[in-house]
């Protein structure tokens, strides 16, 4: 059997999609329903006859909507295996006619591309739920927010007091380390959920934490004020390089949890998947 072949690979993507449609549907409705919890903060003022600050609180409500999508993105790492708990399901997913590169990019592309897409998709969900209450309540913001959503998510963009106009809160050096860091995040959990059998989350999350924390005291220590750090352009090669280390420790995270995959066992250690 040769390691890769698309028409196997296109076999185990659709049989993987049947076996988690209820689950990628629950995501896509508790996304929309979260997305649209922050909008409730937005337009409940208005209900209530209080017009001013009207357009800041929008681009809070994008930004809070921004930062969750990002986190969950992050997080969808621990997914790639969650439906692998039992013997019969370990079973089932390892005697596929197909090689382990193919079952693990179906995987692998399902808790990366299919989570950062759904998550638009819900998105736009309850952006267009929203323009129906404002339509029925007379509230004049019926402009579609998604362009605004996506520049904040891709771009960083600073949309604060004007969504007909963004510019970059931060130097384009810096948003490239801050892509590096949600990519490398990524890979870890990605890492966890595959080597890990219990508390993948838990202990991705520490393992996460502790490093975020280490580093921004390290960076505090450094230099005694990080907002003036992150907007020094002389340091835009050191941030290129931060960057380019961020995405290649991603890469090797991603090749990691494909060898621990391809060692992975029907019957594997109670706490680590080998």
């Amino acid at each position: 059997m040769s390691n890769f072949d698309i028409k196997r690979f296109a076999k185990v993507a659709q049989w993987t999609w049947r076996m988690n449609f209820k689950g990628a549907l629950s995501y896509a409705a508790g996304m929309s329903f979260g997305f649209l919890c922050t909008y409730i903060g937005w337009i409940y003022p208005y209900l209530k006859g209080m017009d001013a600050g009207g357009e800041e609180r929008m681009v809070h409500s994008i930004s809070f909507c921004t930062l969750v999508y990002l986190l969950i993105f992050i997080i969808s790492g621990t997914w790639i295996f969650a439906d692998m708990k039992t013997k019969a399901a370990c079973t089932t997913v390892k005697l596929q006619p197909a090689s382990d590169l193919e079952k693990f990019l179906v995987r692998f592309l399902g808790v990366t591309l299919g989570v950062a897409v759904m998550g638009i998709v819900s998105f736009c969900i309850a952006d267009i739920v929203r323009i129906v209450a404002c339509l029925i309540t007379g509230v004049d913001y019926v402009t579609f927010s998604l362009p605004y959503f996506l520049q904040m998510v891709f771009t960083n963009a600073d949309i604060t007091g004007n969504l007909t106009s963004a510019g970059s809160t931060y130097p384009t050096a810096v948003n490239f380390v801050a892509a590096g860091w949600c990519f490398w995040a990524q890979s870890l959990y990605i890492l966890g959920g595959t080597a890990l059998r219990r508390y993948q989350f838990a202990i991705t999350s520490t393992v996460h934490a502790a490093l975020f924390i280490a580093m921004t005291v390290v960076v505090a220590y450094g230099n005694g004020n990080i907002e003036a750090t992150v907007m020094d352009e002389g340091l835009a090669p050191t941030f290129y390089t931060i960057g380019a280390v961020l995405f290649g420790i991603a890469v090797l995270n991603w090749w990691f949890s494909y060898r621990i995959f391809k060692r992975m066992q029907v019957i594997n250690n109670k706490w680590i998947n080998l």
